[in-house]
């Protein structure tokens, strides 16, 4: 039974990984893709981002462990939550991170056209 809850926790952890990817690519549409040029709209709308995550992996562990019977909190079920993250954000996030400034890249050189047009 254990073995079957872990797997459940890292299924988990590996599904807050595709929210996760989902928040960041909001993130670099909203705030850019520059750390450093962020303002401070950017950086509470960064905040909120990570608050909205830990909720949505809250209510989604509680939900699971609601649905399937989980009897107590373990360690183990914790660790398989995290490496469902980890193993998510070490393969699938990578690709995802690619693509979204490929298409990043490419809404800023549109946007820049647009301004020499007008601007001309």
């Amino acid at each position: 039974m254990s073995l079957y809850i872990f797997i459940i926790c890292l299924l988990l952890g590996v599904i807050s990984g595709v929210l996760y990817d989902v928040l960041y690519i909001a993130r670099c549409f909203v705030c850019g893709t520059d750390i450093r040029a962020y303002t401070v709209k950017d950086k509470i709308f960064l905040i909120a981002c990570e608050l909205l995550y830990c909720l949505a992996f809250a209510a989604g562990y509680i939900f699971v462990s609601i649905i399937f019977p989980f009897y107590g909190f373990r360690l183990y079920m914790l660790v398989g939550c995290i490496l469902g993250i980890i193993v998510y954000l070490k393969s699938m996030h990578f690709i995802v991170a690619f693509f979204v400034g490929k298409v990043y890249n490419r809404i800023i050189k549109i946007k820049e056209k647009k301004r020499g047009r007008t601007k001309a």
